[in-house]
């Protein structure tokens, strides 16, 4: 097993952090190392701590999504992921706008909440099923209007082969060890594909390409 990956928890709700913490706590995939209850607290943890993953609440003092935006724009290689009861669609639009790479529930249970944090911690994402049926939902009218096909069909050869692995929900790790090509070719290719599929981030295309190869299937 790696080094764990580093977490701070931001809420401000101090006994459902408590909760969190015992159920994190020992886990060899994830050390928390730091715990806040605002925005304010939080860029001043991420700042003072780098640490890998930055697990926040939507509602604390000073709005999760504004500190999710500010420390991606700051700090991009640390990892967003919201945890909170919003099953509202404009906070989970807006939460991966901001940068988050994981949308949680609270709902969640402890177990599923430990395998989510570790998947994160290895560079993949994860949405939330009830958060994901929503995004999907919310984004029916921009897929209406986005000619996928034909736009797929403007992929070169490679491009398209990683546009079947982001559908796969693979990580950019994953998909270098997959096409025996370089981490930074394939980010490179990502980026490409963002701009020629008019997508804003991987949950679009991964969305896409799902839709895509299931009617190809």
């Amino acid at each position: 097993m790696g080094k764990a990956a580093s977490l701070i928890l931001v809420d401000d709700h101090a006994l459902f952090r408590k909760g969190v913490l015992q159920a994190l706590a020992d886990h060899g995939e994830i050390e928390v190392v730091g715990e806040g209850a605002s925005k304010e607290e939080t860029i001043s943890l991420v700042a003072t701590l780098a640490p890998s993953i930055a697990l926040l609440d939507i509602s604390m003092p000073g709005n999760g999504i504004a500190a999710a935006r500010e420390i991606h724009a700051r700090w991009p290689a640390v990892k967003i992921v919201m945890l909170t009861v919003s099953e509202d669609e404009d906070d989970v639009l807006q939460a991966l706008e901001a940068g988050a790479v994981g949308y949680i529930l609270k709902g969640i249970a402890a177990p599923d909440l430990i395998a989510a944090l570790a998947a994160i911690g290895r560079n993949e994402t994860y949405l939330d099923p009830k958060a994901g049926a929503l995004l999907f939902n919310a984004m029916k009218s921009q897929s209406q209007q986005r000619d996928t096909p034909q736009q797929f069909g403007m992929l070169s050869p490679r491009e398209q082969q990683i546009f079947r692995l982001l559908g796969e929900g693979s990580s950019n790790k994953h998909i270098a060890e997959s096409t025996g090509i370089q981490l930074r070719t394939v980010k490179f290719h990502v980026s490409n594909i963002l701009m020629k599929m008019n997508a804003r981030n991987r949950v679009e295309i991964a969305l896409a390409a799902q839709k895509l190869l299931g009617k190809q299937s």
